[in-house]
C-alpha cells in the first residue's frame, strides 16, 4: 500500500509530466520558432534551444527522482533531490519575475514548480516523521 507521502510524491510525478509536455508540445513552438526569424546570431539561437530542452530533461529526471522515492524502500533521499530541483525551478521562475521582467508572471513558469515543490515538501516533511 502506497502512503500519503507516496501519493503526494506521485502527484509531484505526474504534474511534473505534464509540465514537460507542455513545455515541449505547446511551449517549444511558441518560444523557439519565433527566434529563427529574429536577427540574432545562430550560437544565441541554438543556444537557446540547447538549453530549453536542457530544462525539459532535468524535469524527465525530476520525475525519475520522485519515482524512484515511491518504489524504493527508502526512497527519502530521492525525494529530497526531486523537491529540492523543484524549489530551485520555483525559485528561479518567481526571482526572474520579480527582478528581471514582470512579464514573466503571464506564463507558466512560476507557477507549477511551486506547486510541485509543495507536494514534495509536505512529503518529506511525512516521511521525515515517519517510524
Amino acid at each position: 500500500m502506497v502512503e500519503v507521502s507516496g501519493i503526494l510524491f506521485l502527484a509531484a510525478a505526474g504534474l511534473s509530466l505534464l509540465g514537460v509536455l507542455a513545455h515541449e508540445i505547446a511551449g517549444a513552438p511558441k518560444v523557439l520558432g519565433p527566434l529563427r526569424g529574429s536577427g540574432l546570431p545562430d550560437s544565441v539561437i541554438w543556444l537557446h534551444h540547447f538549453s530549453w530542452h536542457v530544462g525539459s530533461v532535468a524535469v524527465l529526471a525530476m520525475i525519475a527522482l520522485f519515482l524512484l522515492a515511491v518504489w524504493q524502500p527508502d526512497g527519502f533521499a530521492y525525494a529530497a533531490v526531486a523537491t529540492a530541483m523543484s524549489v530551485g525551478f520555483a525559485a528561479l521562475g518567481i526571482s526572474l519575475a520579480i527582478y528581471g521582467n514582470r512579464a514573466l508572471w503571464r506564463t507558466p513558469a512560476p507557477y507549477p514548480w511551486t506547486l510541485i515543490a509543495i507536494l514534495g515538501g509536505v512529503g518529506l516533511l511525512l516521511e521525515w516523521g515517519a517510524p
